[in-house]
């Protein structure tokens, strides 16, 4: 077996290919890396990573010379996971000689993330029957203040890990209500039923199913970063702009402005920011902050959002709307 793998290594050298390379072996992490399914569309179901000193079963290389190794990861689904040849070592890379070793790879810049948050009086204009919008009073939270729609792990496509055919069904076809309770602390539930109005309708249930299966952390530390994120935001001066500029417009670059000031020079160049028609009017309805690396409180808000990749522009501009039916 042996030499069959090695005369199958020395053909490749001498005619490089693109074909998977059987391995045999153990691969050890030097680094936390990302563990994907898939290297050309980097998916990652759930949010797997190997870490520094983990050792696992060698299964083969992309191509040779190698940058991916697919490995073997007991914890995942599915368990056949590609790694960087930068993120460790292996026996079978020094024995197959120079031809294994990795082409220049980008590092690592750490998980990546969208907040999605909703300027709720617009949703509501739009939405005007869900549960959430009924009794829409001018001293409420949502009346000034950005709600969470949700936590999203990267890349797009990243969603329902280890979710049963059912729930994904009942997600899917917005029977979010028939979806099970979330366990959260008491304080947890009443402060995301504060954010998160939408809980009314179960959207607490359907984006801990869809998205935050793939956080990589239970129900609660999924919950517990997405509140933390959005103390940060609503006590910013992104969210004093919306308050003070209600039933006006603002623009993109007004909004891009305010990030920058809360949140360091470029912060806004991570903000897309979503629009609808209402009659003659184009409501901001929604915006989505891109965010790389560990959640660690309200405090990480302007290092995640500077470490981000800038955000595509889908709306320039927009009226801020105010709670009540027009």
């Amino acid at each position: 077996m042996r030499a069959r793998l090695l005369g199958l290594a020395l053909a490749l050298l001498a005619h490089p290919a693109s074909a998977e390379v059987p391995l045999t072996g153990t691969f050890t992490a030097a680094q936390a890396c990302p563990a994907y399914q898939s290297i050309s569309r980097r998916t990652n179901p759930g949010n797997i990573s190997i870490g520094p000193g983990q050792t696992y079963d060698l299964l083969a290389a992309n191509r040779l010379p190698a940058t991916h190794l697919r490995i073997h990861v007991p914890s995942a689904r599915p368990a056949q996971r590609w790694v960087a040849v930068a993120c460790g070592t292996s026996p079978a890379l020094a024995a197959n000689g120079p031809q294994a070793e990795p082409a220049a790879m980008p590092a690592y810049r750490g998980t990546q993330y969208v907040l999605a948050v909703n300027w709720q009086p617009a949703f509501c204009e739009l939405n005007s029957r869900v549960r959430e919008c009924r009794d829409q009073r001018p001293d409420a939270f949502e009346a000034t203040n950005f709600t969470l729609h949700g936590l999203w792990p990267q890349p797009r496509g990243n969603e329902y890990c280890n979710i049963s055919e059912r729930q994904r069904w009942a997600s899917r076809d917005g029977r979010w209500r028939d979806l099970p309770a979330l366990d959260l602390t008491m304080a947890q539930r009443r402060e995301l039923d504060r954010v998160m109005p939408g809980s009314l309708s179960g959207l607490d249930r359907h984006e801990w199913v869809k998205h935050g299966s793939c956080y990589g952390g239970d129900q609660r530390q999924y919950y517990a970063d997405s509140l933390a994120l959005m103390r940060a935001l609503n006590a910013s001066e992104v969210t004093e702009l919306f308050a003070a500029n209600i039933g006006k417009r603002l623009t993109l670059a007004e909004i891009r402005a305010a990030f920058d000031a809360a949140f360091g020079a470029g912060a806004g160049e991570r903000v897309a920011m979503d629009c609808a028609a209402d009659g003659n009017r184009t409501l901001i309805t929604e915006l989505r902050i891109n965010l790389t690396g560990p959640i660690t409180g309200p405090d990480a808000f302007a290092e995640l959002i500077g470490a981000a990749d800038p955000a595509a522009i889908d709306c320039r501009s927009g009226q801020v709307d105010a709670v009540g039916f027009r």
